[in-house]
Order: C-alpha cells, then structure tokens, then sequence
C-alpha cells in the first residue's frame, strides 16, 4: 500500500478533472487545482493521514487501467469463453489483454462466481471493460478518500461511464480476487 500525499493531487489525478481540463503546469496552476479537487472531492479533507492506495492504482496510468481491464475480463469470464472467432480473438488480445484471454479459456485463474451486471460490458471496448473494473475496483474499497482517489486516477470519462453499470452486487472478497489476479498476471 502507498500513500497518496493530497496536496499534490493535481499530479495524481487525471488532468480531464482539474478545472481547465488540462495539466497543471506552473505551481500557481497546480495550487489551483488542488484547491478546486479538494473543493468538489471533501471526503479528501476529512482524512487524519494520506489515504493508502492498494499497489495497482500507484502504477503509471496505462498500467492502472490494464490491471482495471484485465479485472473485468476475469468478472465475465463466462462471455470471454463464447470469443470463438480469430478475429474477435485478436481484438480482444489487442485492446485488453492478450495472455488473460488464453487464461480464461483454458479455465485458469477464473472463478465460478461472475459479475453480476444489470448491463453488461462490451468486452471488445477498452473503455467499457476499464469501467466496469473501475466499478469492482471500487467494491473493494471502503474508505471514501480511497475511492475518490481511485475515480480521480482515471479519466473522467471512464468514471462516469462506470456508473451506467449500477450498483455492484458482487462480494467484496470475491472482486479482491479479481483485482488481486490481474494484478499478479500483470507483474508476473
């Protein structure tokens, strides 16, 4: 687990939330921005100490969201096992992972528990999967500051297009599962 320093925010979270819409460069721009996430995010003031982030979401941002996507696709490894054609195959090893594909169909590091979505993802989507693994994610999180800060990572895009999914009934051991092995595939 890392700590997330708060008043360095602007460098943590994905420049679709700071107000311009853009990096902060200059530190005039970065105190600003700090300033307005801090206003809209308050659950980050009522901390006692940095919140500790699990190890995937301190990894660089293109990292953070393979292990988010790698997630999903071990949540809804039961339409994963349907992918019959090459094409749908290679597209799938393209856009989110390549060796968790081969993983699932051959019935390795699934479990017999899948996600259960009111909509399901289109799993040939980068960023449908990112968020419906942004929304397990966050189902393993307890601390508000933890996951504010998780939403913050991400685009903001992403984040709300994991709301179209609902609220996620899954048990909260079973999603640690998930993001536990997409996080040990992705070292490995």
């Amino acid at each position: 687990m890392t700590r997330i320093v708060i008043l360095a925010l602007s460098k943590w979270a994905h420049f679709s939330w700071l107000p311009r819409g853009t990096r902060a460069l200059s530190e005039r721009a970065q105190a600003d921005a700090n300033a307005a996430l801090l206003a809209r995010f308050p659950q980050l003031i009522a901390v006692d100490a940095p919140p500790l982030m699990p190890p995937f979401a301190v990894l660089p941002r293109p990292a953070c969201t393979k292990v988010l996507r790698m997630t999903a696709a071990l949540a809804h490894a039961a339409l994963l096992r349907r992918l019959i054609s090459a094409d749908a195959q290679r597209i799938f090893a393209c856009r989110i992972a390549p060796h968790v594909l081969h993983a699932i169909q051959r019935d390795l590091y699934t479990r017999r528990e899948q996600a259960d979505e009111s909509v399901t993802p289109n799993i040939l989507d980068r960023a449908d999967m990112t968020a419906a693994g942004l929304r397990l994610a966050l189902r393993t999180l307890d601390d508000p500051a933890e996951r504010a800060l998780l939403q913050l990572r991400l685009p903001r895009a992403i984040s709300e297009r994991s709301l179209q999914f609902g609220e996620c009934g899954v048990r909260v051991a079973v999603a640690r599962g998930w993001v536990d092995t997409a996080f040990a595939l992705l070292v490995r």
